[in-house]
């Protein structure tokens, strides 16, 4: 083995344990954030008591059930991005939301999700089909869902209603694309919440 080869081999072992060394960006955590409860209204009853609702189950796209933040880049093209996550499991943060929404909303303590108990009987269920929730960074995020709200007990019901929500972000980064994201659960949550006022006073 000649000179030139042995140094050959030092510098690319060299370049491969430094760049070993080298630290990979961190990836930025993200989640979504429900109402603020200082927006809430007044509290409506029903026969002195509070309104029970369940809601879920919700399901969303294959696509988006992942840890990475997925945004669109084209009419046909998807991006998963490596290092902005979730913080947790989309699906169940969607729920959860949705759900703290309603609570905040309608308003009412007497909100569960659809995998937990609930001792009072339940008022109404709302049950939701998430078929798109993605955009550009920089561009338009849109929410398309159908959504049910069936009404429990003596005075049975199901209304069925499709939402197509869209906003710009109005920034181009991931936290002003989730922030929207989180915008449009809440605007799907007052029409969801308006549906179940309107059944009340019925």
């Amino acid at each position: 083995m000649n000179n030139n080869t042995i140094i050959s081999i030092a510098l690319i072992s060299l370049t491969l344990l430094f760049a070993g060394c080298g630290s990979s960006p961190n990836a930025k955590i993200y989640i979504l954030n429900p109402i603020d409860r200082a927006t809430s209204v007044p509290a409506l009853k029903v026969e002195h008591r509070s309104v029970a609702v369940k809601v879920g189950p919700v399901s969303i796209p294959d696509t988006l059930d992942q840890s990475l933040i997925v945004t669109r880049t084209g009419p046909n093209i998807l991006v998963a991005d490596e290092f902005n996550r979730w913080s947790g499991d989309l699906q169940s943060d969607i729920q959860r939301i949705i759900g703290e929404n309603i609570s905040i909303l309608l308003p009412t303590q007497q909100v569960a999700l659809s995998q937990e108990i609930m001792l009072l009987p339940v008022d109404f269920q709302v049950i939701i089909n998430i078929r798109e929730f993605d955009g550009a960074l920089g561009g338009v995020v849109t929410l398309n869902a159908g959504w049910t709200v069936a009404r429990k007990g003596k005075d049975k019901s199901v209304m069925s209603k499709k939402s197509v929500i869209q906003e710009n972000t109005g920034g181009a980064d991931y936290q002003a694309y989730v922030a929207t994201q989180s915008r449009l659960l809440e605007k799907l949550s007052q029409e969801i919440t308006a549906e179940i006022r309107r059944q009340l006073t019925k």
